[in-house]
């Protein structure tokens, strides 16, 4: 009978038994592309742009006008969005996102539908009884406007800001290969 036999000697059998190990257990290498992938979308959040590398839709002119903190900034007022980004990885696999309600309305768009309310709106009322036009804080104000606000819809455009480029691609596979080399080659020295 023909064939062909492999014999592992017993200098190799150790060694192979502990890559298959480290490719059984991979949640190291998981966690390698978990810190990738975090430091990618922070790069992202700089640059104000898709994984793909297109700019994110400019603000409103209307939101822009009124956005104090972080005003050249599209999706970061506080920083919390990007706050955010989480990894939670196994042996099993890596998943990657956000669970802030607001992450998904960014990244695909949506209508916000507000219901009609009731608002008080502080002023500032001069001491000749004249009420100026502009909003303060409550704790400055002496003068109150109670108003009715009919329901509207606030209008989210999509930015999208979760996800992987080609070039992240790359990079994740370059660092799963460099990863599997070093194990090879630890196992080789023992």
């Amino acid at each position: 009978m023909a064939g062909v036999k492999a014999v592992i000697t017993s200098d190799i059998g150790p060694k192979l038994a502990g890559l298959i190990q480290t490719i059984e257990h991979p949640a190291p290498l998981f966690g390698v592309i978990n810190e990738y992938l975090l430091q990618a979308h922070r790069a992202r959040f700089k640059q104000q742009v898709s994984p793909d590398g297109v700019a994110w839709q400019a603000l409103s002119p209307r939101y822009a006008k009124t956005k104090r903190r972080n005003a050249d900034k599209i999706l970061t007022f506080r920083g919390f969005l990007q706050g955010t980004l989480r990894g939670q990885y196994d042996d099993k696999g890596l998943e990657f996102g956000t669970n802030s309600q607001y992450g998904a309305i960014h990244q695909f768009g949506g209508d916000i539908k507000r219901k009609a309310n009731q608002r008080d709106l502080y002023f500032r009322q001069g001491k000749d009884g004249s009420v100026g036009n502009r909003f303060v804080k409550k704790k400055k104000s002496n003068f109150v406007q109670t108003v009715n606000v009919g329901p509207y819809t606030i209008r989210i455009p999509a930015r999208p800001w979760l996800g992987t480029s080609k070039a992240d691609e790359a990079t994740i596979l370059q660092k799963t290969q460099r990863y599997l080399q070093n194990a090879v080659a630890a196992r080789n020295a023992l």
